[in-house]
């Protein structure tokens, strides 16, 4: 009987856990929309700064990462833009496939020493810091996290 539980409690356990990455995931872009003009280099630098101290980009990755993480809120903000007023959900649904697929373009940029280092650390986050986990996925994908959106979207 107790496992039978378990196994009703795990999808919505696992849909509570996406269902809160998508608030953190929207209340830090609402944050950096609501900074105007400022909100795109906040977003970028953000990102660059969380990423770097993960992974150490070289300095040909620099202004890579940059472009990429510009590119990103640009697409982002058009989305999200739609997404606030239409409060369609095949808008949230495109929100989020975004957001997936950005994190991949990502992680397909870095090394595979630097994917490594980024995703053990995630990874530590999930299972050590929730505080810190939280953090970090409002911007980001644990591989577990990424693995579960993919499921779900």
């Amino acid at each position: 009987m107790k496992y039978l539980l378990i196994l009703f409690l795990a999808p919505i356990l696992t849909f509570g856990q996406i269902e809160r990455a998508i608030k953190l995931k929207v209340a830090v872009m609402q944050n950096f929309v609501s900074k105007g003009a400022e909100g795109e280099t906040m977003f970028w630098q953000t990102k660059g700064r969380i990423t770097f101290g993960i992974v150490n980009y070289t300095e040909e990755q620099n202004p890579i990462f940059k472009d990429l993480f510009i590119s990103q809120y640009k697409e982002l903000l058009v989305i999200y833009n739609k997404m606030n007023v239409s409060e369609d959900e095949r808008d949230t649904a495109l929100y989020i496939k975004t957001l997936i697929r950005q994190e991949q373009d990502y992680r397909n940029l870095l090394t595979k020493e630097q994917l490594k280092l980024y995703l053990d650390k995630l990874a530590d986050f999930e299972l050590n810091n929730p505080q810190a986990h939280d953090s970090y996925s409002s911007l980001f994908f644990s591989e577990k996290l990424l693995k579960e959106f993919i499921s779900k979207f």
